[in-house]
């Protein structure tokens, strides 16, 4: 794993294993920053040195961290497909029941810090070479999995594959911060009923318990409603700093968010800036009011990675931007109404697309639970360049065509 001497005595396995399970913890709990070996040293009550001889890099620690987060991953995908072995055919309340019985799992006890090293990585991808290396292969088994428990048990079992893994990603991500609101269960429970059932009008997910629901959990916000989420920003210092500021969240997270990164993307003062947006919670709210200034073609993403179509890549910031948010929440709770509120915005916008697009039969919950496929898809192909996206949320509306 490491360059130790090589005549060194190798560290008894029980150290590195306390040092790499603290490494997991930073990396879960403060992002790939605060996996520093000061931080470490603190949690273990060691010398950098000490943790240098014994974990090598920085990069070494990341590359045996992820490689143990992917064995317990496929173990735990292992135990769900002998769990299944007996199922002969998927019909739609086996779907269901497998996605809500598997995103419950998902962010319980250890499978929570995986969830959130998993969305970290995930998130610093496109725009670090090392760390797509390092995740490319673990998207890849989970992608297998979603293939090996649909094939031959359903028709298009690969559509369903892909329709899977990317619900759960964006499902996996939000249930982390709203995972435990009855509410949101419930609303959860309408979109997993609506793609198992490729949007059929039946079960629990009807249009107006779906809407009171939304306006119940909107009412307890505290955050302004409406269709203006960015306050009709008009162009000027204010809106070049609220743009400045997603675009620093979109390439480093909300841990990178500070008032001086802010000023130096927008060629602003630093007093401009806080100006504007005085504290560090206003300054995460103008990323968030930048990230649907972007959504809405009011502002552009940050440039693109080398390679990256400047058209696709739109889409790929406006991803990026909201699960940096959810990390964010994730980490702090106080945050999570951010979540609620953009994942309400997100359906909004997302239905109205579709409508325009010959699609006028979709409801809000259609939209909603297209809008997941979407940018769960997006937020993977930004990972492995596989950007299948239009293509799953076709044959999933495909019936409600004009």
């Amino acid at each position: 794993m490491t360059s130790r001497p090589p005549d060194a005595v190798p560290a008894a396995e029980p150290q590195v294993d306390r040092l790499i399970e603290a490494a997991r913890r930073e990396l879960a709990q403060g992002g790939l920053r605060a996996m520093s070996f000061r931080r470490l040293g603190d949690a273990v009550g060691a010398t950098s040195g000490a943790l240098a001889y014994h974990l090598g890099a920085k990069a070494d620690i990341l590359s045996e961290v992820v490689a143990r987060e992917r064995l317990r991953d496929r173990r735990w995908h292992d135990e769900w497909l002998a769990r299944l072995d007996g199922l002969e055919r998927l019909e739609r309340q086996a779907v269901a029941a497998i996605l809500e019985q598997y995103l419950d799992a998902l962010v319980q006890a250890e499978g929570r810090l995986t969830q959130l090293i998993w969305m970290d990585l995930v998130l610093r991808a496109p725009r670090d070479a090392e760390v797509a290396t390092l995740v490319a292969p673990w998207l890849a088994e989970r992608r297998a999995f979603w293939t090996r428990l649909f094939e031959e048990r359903i028709e298009d079992a690969a559509i369903w594959a892909g329709l899977a893994a990317a619900y759960v990603t964006d499902e996996g991500f939000n249930g982390l911060v709203v995972g435990d609101d009855p509410d949101y269960r419930l609303l959860r429970r309408m979109t997993i009923d609506r793609l198992a059932s490729r949007l059929e009008r039946d079960g629990l997910g009807r249009e107006p318990l779906f809407s009171r629901l939304v306006r119940r959990m909107d009412g307890r916000l505290g955050l302004p409603a409406g269709d203006l989420p960015a306050d009709a920003m008009g162009p000027g210092p204010k809106r070049d700093a609220a743009l400045a500021a997603c675009h620093v969240l979109v390439d480093g997270g909300a841990e990178a968010l500070t008032h001086r990164a802010v000023a130096e993307r927008a060629g602003l003062s630093r007093s401009a800036v806080g100006y504007y947006f005085r504290t560090a919670a206003d300054l995460f709210k103008a990323a968030i009011s930048g990230v649907y200034l972007i959504a809405d073609g009011r502002g552009d993403p940050p440039p693109p990675p080398p390679g990256v179509d400047p058209i696709l890549w739109r889409g790929q910031a406006v991803a990026r931007g909201e699960l940096a948010v959810v990390l964010a929440a994730a980490r702090n709770p106080a945050l999570s109404p951010y979540v609620i509120d953009q994942r309400r915005w997100r359906g909004v916008n997302y239905v109205r697309l579709l409508r325009s697009r010959g699609y006028p039969g979709l409801d809000a919950l259609d939209g909603q639970t297209a809008s997941m496929i979407a940018t769960g898809q997006t937020i993977l192909s930004g990972v492995d360049g596989d950007d299948r996206r239009d293509r799953l949320v076709s044959w999933l509306i495909a019936r409600h065509k004009n």
